[in-house]
This record gives C-alpha cells, sequence and structure tokens, in this order.
C-alpha cells in the first residue's frame, strides 16, 4: 500500500490498542504511533516491540486446555487434506456446543461450506488453480474469504474449549498447530506465482501471518 509510516503491532484483528481496560498500555501504542510523525523522511515502517496483556476478563484460574489432538501430518498433499477434514470433524461438535449454549456460532463468510473451502485449497495444491470459482468470484476474493473461514472456524470452536486462553494464545495454536493453517500455507505457496498480480499479492501477504511465514510458507522469500 505504500503507506508513508504504519506501526506494525502483534495484536489479534480488531484489537489494534492490544487489550482493553489497560490505558496505560493503549496510550504506549498510541504514543509510539504519534511518534512516527516526527520523521523527517518516509516510508517509515516499525515494529511494537511488546506483545499484549492477557485482558482481564479473560483471566482464570484454570489454564487453557485443547483436548482436541491433532496426529502428525506426512508431507503428502493429499495426506494434508484428508488431515484438515478430520480436523473441521474433530471441532465442529465444539461449534455445536457454542451455539447450543447461545454462546455464538459459525456462519462462512463466503458461500462455500468449510470442507469445500478444504477441498478446492487442496486443489489449489495441486495446480487445478482457477481464474473464477463459483458464483462468478474472482479466485483472490474467494482464497480470502476462504482463509477467514478456516481461520474463523477453528477458533470459534477453540472459544468452547476448557479453560481460559487468550487471544495470542487461539492464534498460537492456530498457526502452530492445526492442519488447517498448513493447508493455507501450503496454498498460499502455490499461488505465489500465479499470473494475477492480485493473487500473488494476496498468497504473499495476507494468507499467513509476517510472523509465520518462515515456517508455513519455507520455500517462499519473505516479502519486506
Amino acid at each position: 500500500m505504500q503507506l508513508p509510516r504504519f506501526l506494525w503491532v502483534p495484536f489479534p484483528l480488531g484489537r489494534p490498542f492490544g487489550a482493553p481496560h489497560e490505558p496505560e498500555f493503549q496510550r504506549r501504542v498510541l504514543r509510539s504511533a504519534l511518534a512516527l510523525l516526527t520523521r523527517d523522511r518516509g516510508p517509515v515502517l516499525e515494529d511494537f516491540p511488546d506483545d499484549a496483556p492477557v485482558a482481564k476478563e479473560e483471566v482464570g484460574d484454570e489454564g487453557w486446555s485443547c483436548p482436541v489432538s491433532f496426529a502428525p501430518v506426512d508431507d503428502g498433499r493429499s495426506t494434508l487434506v484428508r488431515a484438515a477434514l478430520d480436523e473441521v470433524d474433530r471441532l465442529q461438535p465444539w461449534i455445536e456446543q457454542r451455539e447450543a449454549a447461545g454462546q455464538g456460532g459459525f456462519g462462512p463468510v463466503g458461500s462455500i461450506a468449510v470442507r469445500d473451502v478444504v477441498e478446492a485449497f487442496g486443489a489449489i495444491v495441486e495446480g487445478e488453480a482457477t481464474e473464477v470459482i463459483g458464483d462468478g468470484v474472482p479466485l483472490q476474493e474467494w482464497v480470502r474469504l476462504g482463509c477467514d473461514d478456516l481461520h474463523a472456524f477453528a477458533i470459534e470452536a477453540s472459544k468452547a474449549q476448557p479453560g481460559h486462553a487468550s487471544p495470542a494464545q487461539r492464534e498460537d495454536w492456530f498457526w502452530k498447530q492445526t492442519a488447517l493453517a498448513r493447508l493455507v500455507g501450503e496454498t498460499a505457496s502455490a499461488l505465489v506465482d500465479h499470473e494475477s498480480l492480485l493473487v500473488q499479492a494476496l498468497a504473499r501477504r495476507a494468507m499467513v501471518p509476517r510472523v509465520h511465514m518462515a515456517e508455513l510458507m519455507p520455500t517462499v522469500d519473505p516479502v519486506i
């Protein structure tokens, strides 16, 4: 986007100042952003150095545990797709539990079910990407929505699991421990050389968080 000044913060989406009810920490973030205005030339890209404190309402006496254990995944692409589909099946009861308790629920951002997103991403990894997938939606837009759906599905399911976890812990669990995240990384890697510049930009910059690119997209040169 070629922004003249940009402060990158390692906080969950929707929390640009870190955590609620932490005014001093929020002021630090704001002052760090405003300090970029003192620079006499740009562009300026800086990282905020600290993680957010755990929000007060997220602190409990019981540590968070994820009772859904995922077996190691072989390198074969078809094996990864099968593992991702198995994860969807294992996480679905937690989604249903939250819906039954009236605590939330999951509705796809896009128009395709989560299992179908997994199958389609597997096809992309196998080199079967097309310019348009269903209902005339451009590939880059459909893939973006698919990534949002896989991430939101897993995070929503994790909220029903025993114990207490911060948003950062849930993000780490998703990006470091699930086959769904590995499938997103494989899909992004398969699209970085796509003929569409829009698809390339999505794959290199938006599908996998920068802090997880080295692990999930090891064959792709990082974009600064």
